[in-house]
């Protein structure tokens, strides 16, 4: 299970280092998102699993509740994040690799080619590994991520019956869609797996098994509000 302290209510979204320092909740919301679409961005080119996203999107989350984006860019915390998540998820590829596709996504030229000793080389590199000790120890050592996916990989096959295929991969897809937001700071990842797949049946018009709710062992209400910030976060 999630640990107490990565757990944060909404009030503290409002409060955190970055606002602290002067960025509006509006700007630095953006920024989540902004920083987690490169993140993406440069997974995708590396072809990394949607379980290494998701861990690196949660650090990412995690680490600005506790330091702020004024002090650590954005892009240089989403590359850190995702190289120690390929390492956590055991998917890591070539330094050299994942620099330069870094350095494509960040300067959007997916021509960008460095040499491992040009300048521009060895400052990103130097910049992650500095960063990955400070990402370690923001983050207590704490590395190990419960995910969403492990709920719906568990729930959507007793659905089958009653749910189409298509339905389920527009699921998949809405989680995925998720990462930019904080959702994960805040809720339990069963919390967020059940309000993905409520959202999807709102928005595809499809009707759930009415034994649902026995299923996921939740409360219907705290899901019912969780799909409305998951919809407002996604889709604003």
């Amino acid at each position: 299970m999630i640990s107490d302290q990565w757990r944060f209510s909404k009030e503290e979204l409002f409060d955190t280092p970055s606002i602290a320092d002067g960025l509006s909740y509006e700007q630095e919301q953006m920024d989540r998102t902004k920083g987690c679409v490169y993140l993406m961005s440069v997974a995708t080119r590396l072809n990394l699993s949607q379980l290494t996203i998701a861990t690196a999107t949660t650090y990412f989350h995690r680490f600005y509740m506790r330091q702020s984006m004024k002090r650590f860019h954005i892009y240089d915390m989403a590359a850190t994040c995702l190289y120690v998540a390929t390492k956590v998820e055991e998917s890591t590829r070539r330094m050299k690799d994942f620099i330069n596709v870094c350095a494509q996504k960040a300067s959007k030229n997916d021509k960008v080619s460095l040499e491992e000793n040009s300048k521009d080389f060895i400052r990103w590199k130097d910049t992650m590994l500095i960063n990955e000790v400070v990402l370690l120890e923001v983050l207590c050592f704490d590395l190990a991520v419960e995910h969403p996916q492990n709920y719906l990989a568990k729930w959507l096959p007793k659905f089958n019956r009653k749910v189409p295929n298509s339905f389920g991969r527009k699921i998949w897809s809405l989680l995925y869609q998720c990462y930019g937001s904080p959702l994960c700071a805040l809720q339990s990842p069963d919390s967020v797996a059940a309000a993905v797949i409520l959202l999807a049946s709102y928005l595809y018009g499809e009707h759930l098994p009415q034994y649902w709710w026995d299923q996921v062992d939740l409360d219907g209400p705290t899901v019912n509000d969780l799909a409305t910030d998951l919809l407002q976060y996604t889709f604003s």
